[in-house]
């Protein structure tokens, strides 16, 4: 092991299950709760109760995300289990052991500072997200060809926004020969997708959003705000499918392309669903570096 060091991963799906096996692979000694012990090496030790878990331990890692109602521990692969508080976790590791783990709430931000916990957001680390855009420009990619029955070849498409994933998904779309519209509020975002081959609407109002949804077969959307209100879904052709790609509260309301007829798919957390090794393993060369960069390993 590293200077025989520990790290405790408690909760999460796939992704986790693939951020042991790096761990591991390693030499670092991993602790698991949550996770099922029979998609593990025999290498990990899993704990039915998370106090045994934690003991020994240099570091806690928690999934992405941490906690889907900001109290409690993200245990989707576990049954029948009470997943812990966090406030509990905190409470027992004091500012002795730092935890990362993946969108931290404020109040969770707020709680591990008055404990004196050292919390990481692995999720707020800029190489992550950039490794993480192109898995989930794939998963975009999948679901389109699975809810789109034409070949991606000549199919009209828009994309909304022009960050990471958006880029991503431009670059996949266009060498696939997809004819690409894309909407951003830079002019030189517009400039630059320009350069690749797509065409552009410069986003400036609720018209421009009608513009660009004319004649598309499918709309992504990449921007985190409501850009496709009433008035935007109104107006558009009732055959269009909307992937939603961007975080809550996503950029469609979902009212009212329901009572139009527009059917929107809410694409969240792709790495971990369509390449969950991948994904476990970015989050494994963030937590590392991080915890390599404190002295922890």
């Amino acid at each position: 092991m590293i200077s025989n060091r520990t790290i405790a991963i408690l909760g999460g799906d796939t992704r986790q299950i693939s951020l042991c096996e790096r761990l591991l692979a390693e030499n670092i000694g991993v602790h698991t709760f949550g996770l099922p012990s029979e998609k593990l090496s025999a290498g990990i030790h899993c704990f039915d109760d998370w106090h045994e878990a934690i003991k020994g331990v240099h570091a806690v890692v928690l999934p992405l995300p941490a906690s889907p109602d900001g109290r409690r521990i993200h245990l989707p692969l576990a049954t029948g289990e009470e997943p812990p508080l966090i406030a509990e976790l905190f409470a027992g590791l004091g500012n002795r052991i730092p935890v990362a783990g993946g969108k931290f709430s404020p109040a969770l931000k707020l709680l591990a500072e008055e404990q004196g916990v050292r919390l990481y957001d692995y999720f707020e680390c800029e190489e992550l997200q950039v490794k993480n855009a192109l898995p989930t420009a794939e998963g975009a990619v999948s679901i389109l060809m699975r809810e789109v029955p034409r070949t991606v070849s000549g199919l009209p498409v828009a994309v909304t926004g022009y960050g990471r994933v958006a880029k991503a998904l431009i670059r996949l779309l266009l060498a696939m020969n997809a004819t690409v519209t894309v909407t951003a509020r830079k002019k030189e975002d517009i400039a630059s997708a320009a350069k690749q081959g797509c065409k552009t609407v410069l986003l400036t109002d609720q018209k421009s959003l009608k513009d660009l949804s004319k004649g598309q077969a499918v709309v992504f959307n990449t921007v985190p705000y409501w850009l496709f209100d009433d008035e935007v879904l109104a107006d558009m052709d009732k055959s269009i499918l909307i992937i939603d790609l961007a975080s809550a509260p996503g950029g469609v309301d979902a009212n009212a392309a329901a009572a139009y007829g527009i059917r929107v798919i809410w694409a969240l957390s792709l790495p971990g669903k369509y390449a969950p090794i991948t994904a476990g393993e970015i989050i494994a060369e963030s937590v590392l570096a991080y915890f390599k960069k404190e002295g922890i390993l």
